[in-house]
């Protein structure tokens, strides 16, 4: 049996440009953009992975189709493959909910689980693999195994595999089309409830609650189920920092629930309200300041899991 040295050759080159250059010249363009990051180690493991599976493809090419050698080997390498797509989506990071992808474009910093797709890529890589399985067996056993006597038991596990292939790439698109239709929007005016409490001419005792409005536009497929907001204030600056120091939390909100923001629907005038700290009271009441707001979302969105963090700064006025 010849080994086909010419096409393990080729195959070669194109499989180190799909698995390694390629993702590696993804990952410097999306970073030089300032879309995301990545870690050196996480590249690192995708070079490694990427060389085992450049000589997985190698070997799949040294022997005759009609070979059972080649379609052990086929079936080896797409295990490999699908393995590869697990860890490039986050699947190899147990008791992590969120992935191995952030993205960060300033004010928004957002945090991406993806294990459903890893696990639905590495489904589909199996059912692509027992199809060689069987082709091995059957080429060792010179038998042909059929479901029903209709077709070919092989043809069958390719037709799954294809078929949950297509249904990925269609969720996949379908994310990507609902993530472009949502819309979000804080109001640019914020109620400021200042009560000043038994001595109106001392702000000790007083107490400030900040009610933040948004809107949600969800156009999109899919439904945002579960979402949990945490909302502060740090300060940036201060005109007395003694009264109001600067760095330090002032105020805040945890645990804001809503339960779903349908699809296909504009979610208006939803409510959060900041407590401000009492240590800070009066630095706030008698101190013009600026003021960081950061509001942290946690959600789940097309069996993503999302974390999303806001940060803007925003004037603040003596109140007396």
């Amino acid at each position: 049996m010849a080994i086909q040295l010419t096409k393990m050759i080729m195959h070669g080159i194109l499989n180190a440009v799909l698995y390694i250059a390629l993702p590696l010249v993804l990952f410097e363009v999306i970073s030089m953009m300032g879309l995301m990051t990545f870690a050196q180690e996480f590249k690192t493991t995708i070079i490694i992975i990427g060389i085992i599976g450049v000589v997985f493809s190698m070997l799949s090419h040294a022997y005759p189709k009609d070979t059972s050698a080649n379609r052990l080997i086929a079936f080896g390498s797409t295990v490999y493959s699908g393995i590869y797509l697990f860890y490039l989506f986050g699947g190899f990071t147990p008791g992590v909910q969120l992935g191995n992808y952030s993205i960060n474009v300033p004010p928004l910093q957002v945090l991406l689980g993806l294990q459903v797709i890893a696990w639905l890529l590495l489904g589909s890589s199996g059912l692509r693999a027992l199809k060689y399985l069987i082709e091995a067996v059957e080429l060792r056993k010179n038998k042909e195994y059929r479901v029903k006597k209709k077709f070919k038991l092989s043809n069958f596990f390719k037709v799954l595999g294809t078929i949950l292939g297509l249904i990925i790439f269609g969720y996949l698109g379908s994310i990507a089309y609902s993530g472009m239709n949502l819309g979000f929007n804080f109001h640019p005016t914020f109620d400021v409830d200042h009560d000043v409490g038994v001595l109106p001419l001392d702000p000790i005792d007083d107490t400030i609650n900040i009610t933040i409005t948004f809107d949600l536009d969800n156009q999109g497929f899919y439904a945002i189920y579960d979402i949990y907001i945490d909302a502060e204030f740090r300060t940036v600056t201060s005109a007395n920092e003694s009264a109001l120091p600067v760095g330090v939390k002032v105020g805040g909100s945890l645990n804001n629930f809503f339960s779903t923001f349908h699809s296909f629907t504009n979610n208006v005038n939803n409510n959060i309200t900041l407590v401000m700290d009492p240590t800070y009271m009066v630095g706030l009441a008698t101190t013009d300041a600026t003021l960081a707001l950061k509001i942290s979302f946690a959600t789940l969105y097309a069996a993503i899991l999302i974390n999303l963090n806001i940060t803007v700064n925003i004037p603040w006025t003596a109140l007396i």
